[in-house]
């Protein structure tokens, strides 16, 4: 099977996008996971607290500069890349399906760590049929779960 290139997390057509001011220092690029810190985008960390979305565009690196998130809610489903510390493990296969695993940051990007079933963010809902069962790297769909999705409900 083929290695797929780790890439941004895709943002579905259906989500709810919000701006909102750009906090200070700030370098996330499109489909970066962020939330908001004192009401403005700040990029998540791995196993990040709370995610209000992913970013609709770069960080424009001034602070207060209004930036596009796609909102973290139920029955929006985000397309990302399968991640595991060992790279024969980061295999996507059909019982990936139904499991929850946890956020993981690197290089500007942001994906479903299949190697942290303790720390859950995301709840895998299907794999993309873009690649391959057995493709490393390979593209799930996920739903961001309920308790860490800030913005859930909130009319933007």
């Amino acid at each position: 099977m083929a290695t797929i290139a780790l890439q941004s997390v895709c943002i579905p057509t259906n989500a709810r996008i919000s701006n909102y001011p750009e906090a200070a220092s700030q370098s996330f690029k499109k489909g970066q996971a962020v939330y908001l810190s004192s009401g403005k985008v700040t990029v998540c960390a791995s196993d990040a607290s709370l995610i209000a979305g992913f970013a609709c565009q770069d960080a424009s690196g001034v602070t207060d500069t209004e930036i596009a998130v796609a909102i973290a809610e139920p029955g929006i489903v985000f397309e990302m890349n399968i991640y595991h510390s060992t790279p024969a493990s980061a295999i996507t296969a059909i019982t990936d399906v139904s499991t929850k695993w946890g956020l993981y940051v690197a290089g500007n990007k942001s994906h479903c760590d299949k190697g942290d079933g303790t720390n859950t963010r995301f709840l895998v809902v299907g794999l993309s049929p873009k690649d391959n069962v057995g493709d490393t790297y390979g593209r799930v769909l996920v739903e961001v779960l309920r308790t860490y999705c800030q913005l859930s409900g909130v009319i933007g």
